[in-house]
């Protein structure tokens, strides 16, 4: 353990799959308790650890966010990191033009509102303890807006300018927040049965792996391969952490240096 997390109370939503369930076990392994929201919590449950808590929860009903929170409480009396990581996307063939309003609602509720809602149901406990730290997955799509993601993008942008404004008005008050932007991370979106690698495969007429190498290369990224979820929960135990005390508002980007913009 290197970041002295031992005891603290770690609140992750979309904690059942990827990038959030790697985070899920940075921070059991750094001596945390986790509570995990997921609509499938399943493979936290099969961890089998007691600083475990999985709970099925939608933070597109308003009652998820109060609720997922209550349990935490309930269960270890206190949250003391946040890190809102549930979202969506979905591909966009038809660009801007091919998204309706069910589409706009589906995206934001989940992927900027939820974000909202759980900054609103655990800063009351945060601010009452005097200190609390809030964790906000965006995307490298805040900043690169993808054509095929419009919807997906504009809610990523959001995303940076919520956390921008938790910090500057509750930084003071003992409360830090921060946004991770991960970006060609690989996780089930790629490796699925029918993922974004299959139908690469059958894009480029060539066997996965291949397939991936070619898409790493397309999209220019530097570091030459996609980046894995362990990655990004390395970033977020670290903004989590003491190591952390004096950064707040700040976006931290985990991508292999393929973003352009500053």
């Amino acid at each position: 353990m290197q970041h002295n997390l031992a005891g603290k109370v770690v609140l992750i939503t979309g904690a059942g799959g990827g990038i959030g369930f790697a985070t899920a076990r940075a921070f059991l392994e750094e001596g945390a308790s986790v509570v995990g929201g997921d609509l499938d919590p399943g493979a936290l449950a099969a961890l089998g650890d007691d600083r475990v808590l999985p709970v099925e929860a939608d933070l597109r009903d308003p009652d998820g966010a109060p609720r997922l929170v209550q349990a935490a409480l309930d269960r270890f009396g206190r949250v003391d990191v946040l890190h809102n990581n549930a979202g969506v996307a979905t591909v966009r063939p038809g660009g801007f033009l091919g998204v309706g309003d069910d589409d706009w609602r589906d995206v934001l509720e989940l992927n900027l509102l939820g974000y909202v809602r759980m900054s609103r149901a655990v800063l009351p406990h945060m601010l009452e303890r005097g200190s609390g730290v809030l964790l906000h997955t965006a995307s490298e799509a805040a900043r690169m807006p993808n054509p095929r993601l419009p919807d997906y993008s504009v809610a990523k942008a959001g995303v940076l300018m919520l956390s921008k404004t938790l910090a500057r008005e509750f930084t003071p008050r003992g409360v830090r927040s921060n946004v991770i932007s991960p970006g060609f991370i690989r996780t089930a979106v790629y490796d699925r049965p029918g993922g974004l690698a299959d139908a690469l495969a059958e894009e480029f007429g060539t066997d996965r792996e291949t397939a991936l190498k070619r898409y790493v290369e397309l999209n220019g990224i530097p570091a030459g391969r996609l980046g894995r979820p362990e990655e990004v929960a390395a970033a977020a135990v670290h903004l989590a952490s003491d190591a952390s005390a004096f950064v707040s508002g700040a976006e931290i980007v985990v991508d292999g240096g393929v973003t352009p913009t500053v």
